[in-house]
């Protein structure tokens, strides 16, 4: 199941004056990440660290990191990616550090730390014809590893074998017809690095951006078709293509995944970016599971998707009893069993939800933020309005960040109370806010708290226990 990283491979051989990775102000051809590929795995060689260990990659540049990256995978040695803010991670052992400038005054006293610095990246004559170590193979191979903050909001190590890598990576980026591919996740998070693979495999395009205005500057000056997001960006995206009245015109499909699809959100996104926006859902084990068309999601509150071919999600019980076809329980999926592979361990990743008897996917929730005795409860067949809400006051309000939780009222009988806590907001009027929830049919009584920042995990997870927290210190102090 290494056939994606032979793609590339076979594409820097084959059209090595096509572009592969591009950013704003440079351009790499095929021809040119092979290069660096071949230089990067022999510089990783003449290091002194043991082979069979991990090796971290701490490099900003995305195209460095991918070089890389994808060196390690073509010696056979496993690694990670990871950023600054991950040294000191629980669990996190690693027997070298590759990194750039920025890097090096973070990990350097650390432990064992090598600088990639420009001569890795540039053709070099002396090893061109050298041989190297077998890359990675078998199906069970360990051959990386990622950092997840999972179900529980503390970040975790994953183990991936070749073959887990390599349907993950096809299921991530699936078939498309696409040419430029704008992908806004970072190769520290295990979306981003699938769906860079993914796109290089296909011999497509690559391209990455800084922040959401170069984004929607990249997709006007290059007439990208089609970009990957996760949630929390496509708001962003939203919010600058609104206040800026970009035209992307070139642009004409959307991939959004990581977090649960909101009305406002897509009506949005398809007013503000394009029509065809389409929503995944998957894991950090497995990549993606499921999707829809943005336009069922809209018809169907909390549809996340339909199964894709080769999986399974099913949902359990507290007890970890298998659900009903439509029964609410805890999320759970798998790589579907087949005649010469033996059945796979079901994977939690902390959602609450069904699935129909025909495959289709709703997710409601987080087992974080919804008990396990108000399972069969009404409230848990809809998706919480927190988070409608939360994306109605950044994209209709103009605050940096929001998060919303739901309170329990003083009084027997009365509604949940609707607290809202916002970051550098503008025009934070009690009487605004209720009146655009109004508007999008949420009602209740709403408390507002200003906050310096929102709490969340690694992953960009709101804690809402940490928030709820934060919003009764604020509350008295005030």
């Amino acid at each position: 199941m290494n056939d994606w990283f032979e793609h590339i491979l076979f594409a820097t051989r084959a059209q090595p004056e096509t572009s592969a990775i591009v950013m704003e102000d440079r351009v790499v051809t095929y021809g040119m990440l092979g290069d660096a590929i071949t230089t990067c795995a022999h510089r990783i060689l003449a290091l002194d660290f043991p082979r069979d260990g991990l090796v971290a990659v701490c490099i900003t540049n995305p195209i460095r990191h991918l070089a890389v990256s994808l060196a390690l995978f073509r010696i056979g040695v496993r690694a990670v990616s990871i950023d600054a803010a991950h040294r000191g991670t629980p669990g996190l052992g690693y027997n070298l550090v590759l990194g750039d400038a920025a890097a090096k005054p973070v990990f350097a006293r650390a432990g064992a730390f090598a600088e990639a610095t420009d001569d890795w990246f540039a053709p070099d004559a002396a090893n061109a014809g050298g041989s190297l170590p077998t890359a990675f193979a078998g199906d069970r191979t360990v051959c990386r590893h990622s950092l997840t903050s999972g179900s529980t909001g503390a970040p975790k190590l994953l183990d991936h074998t070749v073959g887990a890598l390599g349907r993950s990576i096809n299921s991530t980026v699936g078939y498309s017809n696409c040419g430029l591919v704008l992908c806004l996740p970072g190769l520290t998070s295990v979306f981003g690095f699938r769906i860079a693979c993914g796109v290089l495999a296909s011999r497509k395009t690559l391209l990455f951006s800084d922040s959401p205005f170069q984004s929607l500057r990249m997709v006007e000056l290059f007439g990208i078709d089609f970009v990957y997001a996760a949630t929390e960006q496509l708001v962003s995206l939203v919010r600058v293509a609104r206040g800026s009245g970009a035209r992307l015109q070139s642009l004409r499909r959307i991939a959004v995944a990581g977090g649960i699809p909101t009305r406002a959100l897509l009506e949005s996104a398809a007013v503000h970016l394009c029509k065809d926006v389409i929503c995944r859902y998957g894991t950090s084990e497995l990549g993606v599971l499921a999707e829809a068309p943005a336009a069922r999601v809209l018809e169907r509150p909390g549809l996340t998707g339909d199964v894709l071919p080769g999986f399974e999600i099913a949902a359990f019980d507290p007890s970890g009893r298998p659900c009903a076809p439509g029964e609410t329980g805890i999320v759970k999926a798998r790589v579907k069993p087949t005649p010469d592979r033996a059945d796979d361990p079901w994977t939690d990743h902390g959602d609450i939800g069904w699935v129909g008897g025909d495959g289709e996917v709703f997710v409601v929730g987080r087992t974080a933020d919804i008990a396990a005795a108000d399972f069969a409860g009404a409230a848990t067949r809809q998706v919480s309005p927190v988070y409608e809400i939360e994306h109605l006051v950044r994209l209709e309000w103009d605050a940096a960040d929001a998060a919303a939780i739901l309170v329990e009222p003083r009084t027997a009988g009365a509604a949940p109370e609707i607290w809202v806590g916002t970051v550098a907001c503008q025009d934070a009027r009690l009487d605004r806010l209720e009146d655009i929830l109004r508007r999008h049919g949420i009602a209740g009584v709403v408390r507002l708290f200003a906050l310096p920042a929102i709490p969340r995990g690694a992953a960009g997870k709101i804690q809402r226990a940490q928030l709820k927290a934060l919003m009764l210190a604020t509350a008295g102090a005030a």
